[in-house]
């Protein structure tokens, strides 16, 4: 005879919200620069960088044929290394994930950032939200109608305020998951 008992899990230990990433910046930079093929995972989260070192890790970035995923969530970066951003998108053929949550980039940059995966076919994955400043109505129509020409990415986060256009971002990623499904299926 069946039981409807539930059992409780034990309770994980609390996380430390206050750790700080104990990465070396320079070392890290140095196996970028130098194509490391070890490094696959560059965590540079919670370590606030000036402009100057945000600028080395995305040229370091450009040339780069290991990383796949890059992690730079509350780094301090601004409107100004959205460039550089940019030239990594659109030359990199490696990295596969992006994150840059919760830092300081302004809507119109954010739109500019997305625009910039119109011909990149190897990021799977983009994280923006949680931006200090907050995007506009018409900063969400733009990002959303730039994801329609992209066709890899399967994750995105952004925090949304217009429904619309939240939607019009669904779809889109819906369909680049139907076609990665396919193509792990052989359909395409």
């Amino acid at each position: 005879m069946a039981s409807n008992v539930v059992y409780a899990e034990k309770v994980q230990a609390e996380v430390d919200m206050t750790e700080t990433n104990d990465i070396e910046i320079e070392e890290a930079l140095g196996q970028i620069k130098n194509n490391d093929a070890s490094l696959a995972t560059c965590c540079f989260n919670n370590v606030q960088m000036d402009a100057e070192t945000v600028d080395s890790i995305t040229s370091a970035m450009v040339r780069n044929t290991s990383v796949t995923k890059l992690e730079m969530c509350n780094c301090g970066v601004t409107d100004s290394a959205i460039e550089g951003f940019i030239t990594l998108l659109q030359s990199n053929t490696t990295l596969q994930s992006l994150s840059l949550e919760t830092n300081k980039i302004a809507g119109k940059f954010l739109v500019k950032l997305v625009q910039s995966l119109d011909t990149n076919e190897t990021l799977k994955e983009l994280r923006i939200a949680n931006q200090y400043y907050s995007t506009g109505v018409g900063d969400e129509m733009a990002i959303a109608k730039a994801l329609e020409k992209n066709t890899s990415l399967c994750k995105f986060s952004l925090n949304w305020k217009n429904g619309g256009s939240r939607n019009t971002a669904d779809r889109f990623i819906m369909r680049n998951n139907d076609i990665a499904r396919k193509k792990r299926q052989g359909l395409a």
